[in-house]
């Protein structure tokens, strides 16, 4: 036996030439076959058993095992089953279990004695015999001996081919099998037939009974291949043997344990105490989860089986160790939950995306339509603070719906004024450094070194928000006050930016640490992602973050930026005046705050507005009415925006149509056309942004019906 499984383990399952999938289906046999090992059952157990893993693993339809039956003198049926049974479809049949052959007696007799397996591809080019009373008549089979002591037959309703390959790996997988069995046929001292004595030399069938088949015990050396942890242990549980299994689990050095208890591989030795003392009322044993030691002091899980073996007498002779390491499955489960987790996670951050910045667009409107109320500068300034936020808090959301997609591309990049930007900052988180501190009668000093003339290539948004966390962490450095400078220059092709404090400072052993993931030194409460966070957004587009610091003497955290080849154009204040046509539009939102400034943008612009907060009485105004555009939100009850698309496409084809969604990173990159779509864009937007959407869908649509026309 320890040559052919060898030779199965070697040959038959892993080589190189095979594909992927065939080497996976056999290993998975011959895993599910050594699980078999340690529990011992009965004969007809161990062949129900066989059976059921090969349909269940293969794309055969039956299979069967075929028995040397002693006290009859013949080949009996010990097995079947098939894919009917698995599906536990109530037409099958049953098998005939008094089915019969003599020594050389159909296929299933000739394979018995010649010991030479028959593979039969389709039933047209070689005659399958059809015998009485078989349930099973197939188009394709094989029938392979299974060393003296019976025949294992798989068959197909379809033919099908059976390449050299295929037949090296069933014939070994035959050898396996027939040692697997023998295992039982010893324990219940169950003659066996040794085949020689069926035929002589010239293939005459004597008349000799079969003589008893001994066979000598399992060589542990051949399963070596077998990728489990084995160990045998005497009747003392002492170990006598283990294989290479044990070694990758324990280290080189296990063989020094031999002749001592397993005991050594259990980080908790009472655990291994339970499991022999379980042995002593069942022949087989099962634990899950334990926690094993290897000898570099690596703990691991691992379920154990363990069986106990008996000799003819009944008499304990030993037992039968099986360590299975758990490691990758565990990793792969909990990397499933992750996984899990973070699906939730998804649909959670689609649903707060939608809500959220249908809220910030109420906002953004209104703060946009305030501008245009002949506000003065400094009021004009402060509005475009609670904007640029406004744009802060729907890029947050954005990158969150980002992550939990699994988007791996980087935000889009533009040319950032870094000097403004950290104004901007600075007026941002006043109420944090000025206010806060001034009701604590403590006095935060602000210093502002800023060089004009400096832009970087990054995103604005996340460039505004590494900031507001480098002055947080400096504002919270400086528990009783002190100095926070924020400087800016161009150093060659990069920009950098200084935030220093004069705070308490940061220790060498934390500076190592200080952008891993959740470590904090603030206490529960603290996330520990902030500075982490921050380095990715940098790391996205090519920069860095440094930290310097001595305890004491406060830190400065340095960022570094792509230096933009192009100057960024400032903020202007957009024009309502300039001439352009106006349009009859119909404005669809479920969301009366969104409808309603998004009604008054475009009334702002001089165009007709039609505004209706019911999907279904706006597809009867499309019906009955006619419009140059229709701007309508996606997620809506009963009726949603791509119906709506639908219906306008339906009855007015060259009608544009413009959808507003809250939903923003899960549509923006959607192929419109075929929904009929002409622009989607994502809230919270600008007037400006809206205005000049409208008045270029408008004009691209007119120009494409002029061309029909």
């Amino acid at each position: 036996m320890e040559a052919l499984v060898k030779d199965a383990v070697r040959l038959g399952l892993l080589n190189g030439e095979d594909r992927p999938e065939d080497i996976a289906q056999f290993t998975n046999i011959m895993h599910r076959f050594v699980e078999l090992l340690p529990q011992q059952p009965e004969i007809r157990q161990t062949g129900e058993a066989v059976v059921r893993i090969i349909i269940e693993e293969t794309n055969f339809e039956n299979c069967s095992l075929i028995m040397w039956d002693h006290e009859r003198g013949k080949l009996s049926l010990l097995a079947a089953f098939g894919l009917k049974d698995l599906l536990k479809d109530r037409a099958v049949k049953q098998y005939n279990r008094s089915l019969t052959f003599s020594p050389g007696e159909g296929i299933a007799g000739r394979v018995f004695t010649t010991q030479e397996p028959i593979f039969i591809e389709h039933s047209e080019q070689m005659r399958i015999p059809p015998l009485r009373g078989a349930v099973v008549q197939p188009a394709c089979l094989a029938c392979l001996p299974l060393d003296g002591i019976g025949v294992l037959n798989i068959s197909s309703h379809l033919p099908r081919q059976f390449s050299p390959t295929l037949k090296r790996k069933w014939g070994l997988l035959s050898k396996f099998i027939a040692c697997l069995i023998s295992q039982t046929y010893r324990t219940e001292q169950q003659p066996l037939p040794l085949p020689n004595e069926f035929f002589s030399p010239e293939m005459g069938l004597r008349e000799a009974p079969p003589a008893p088949f001994e066979r000598g015990p399992l060589d542990l050396e051949i399963i070596d291949h077998i990728p489990l942890g084995i160990c045998v242990l005497d009747s003392r549980g002492k170990l006598l043997q283990i294989n290479d299994g044990i070694r990758k689990l324990q280290g080189e050095q296990v063989e020094q344990v031999i002749g001592r208890t397993p005991s050594v591989f259990f980080h908790n030795a009472a655990a291994y105490d339970d499991i022999i003392n379980r042995l002593g009322s069942s022949r087989q044993v099962e634990a899950t989860d334990i926690v094993l030691i290897n000898a570099n002091g690596e703990l691991y899980l691992a379920d154990i089986y363990a069986a106990r073996l008996e000799c003819a007498s009944g008499t304990v002779s030993g037992y039968l160790l099986i360590i299975v390491d758990m490691t990758r499955k565990k990793s792969l489960t909990e990397k499933m939950i992750r996984t899990e987790k973070l699906a939730a996670l998804g649909t959670m951050a689609g649903g707060v995306a939608h809500d959220f910045n249908n809220l910030l667009m109420a906002i953004m409107g209104n703060v946009q339509m305030i501008q245009h109320c002949g506000v003065d500068e400094e009021v004009r300034r402060r509005l475009k603070n609670i904007e640029r936020a406004i744009q802060d808090g729907s890029n947050t959301v954005r990158r969150l719906q980002k992550f939990t997609e699994r988007e791996k591309q980087p935000q889009s990049v533009s040319s950032v004024d870094v000097a403004e930007a950290i104004k901007d900052v600075v007026e941002l988180t006043r109420p944090r450094w000025k206010d806060e501190m001034e009701k604590r009668s403590l006095s935060l000093e602000l210093k502002m070194n800023l060089q004009p003339g400096c832009f970087a290539d990054a995103n604005p948004s996340d460039f505004r928000e590494v900031l507001m966390n480098l002055i947080f962490n400096a504002i919270e450095a400086m528990p009783e006050g002190g100095v926070l400078t924020l400087s800016n220059r161009n150093a060659g092709e990069w920009v950098l930016v200084d935030v220093a404090d004069s705070g308490v400072g940061i220790s060498k052993a934390v500076v190592g640490k200080i952008f891993d993931p959740f470590y904090t030194t603030k206490g529960i409460g603290n996330s520990g992602l902030g500075l982490t966070v921050s380095w990715g957004l940098m790391n996205r587009i090519g920069g860095d973050i440094q930290v310097k610091s001595q305890v004491g003497k406060g830190a400065t955290f340095s960022v570094k930026l792509p230096r933009s080849k192009v100057e960024c154009t400032p903020d202007h204040f957009f024009d309502l005046k300039q001439d352009s046509p106006t349009y009859r539009v119909l404005v669809v939102d479920d969301d009366v705050q969104v409808l309603e400034i998004v009604t008054d943008m475009l009334r702002l612009k001089g165009h007709e507005v039609i505004a209706e907060s019911d999907s279904r009485v706006a597809l009867r105004l499309i019906q009955d009415e006619e419009f140059d555009l229709v701007l309508t939100d996606l997620g809506m009850p009963v009726v949603n925006g791509w119906q709506i698309a639908e219906q306008v496409k339906a009855m007015r084809p060259n009608t544009p149509i413009i959808l507003l969604t809250g939903w923003g990173a899960q549509y923006e990159e959607e192929d419109l056309a075929a929904h009929g779509v002409n622009l989607i864009l994502s809230k919270p937007l600008s007037l400006e942004s809206l205005l000049a959407s409208v008045e270029q869908t408008l004009l691209a649509a007119s120009g494409v019906a002029q061309q029909q026309g």
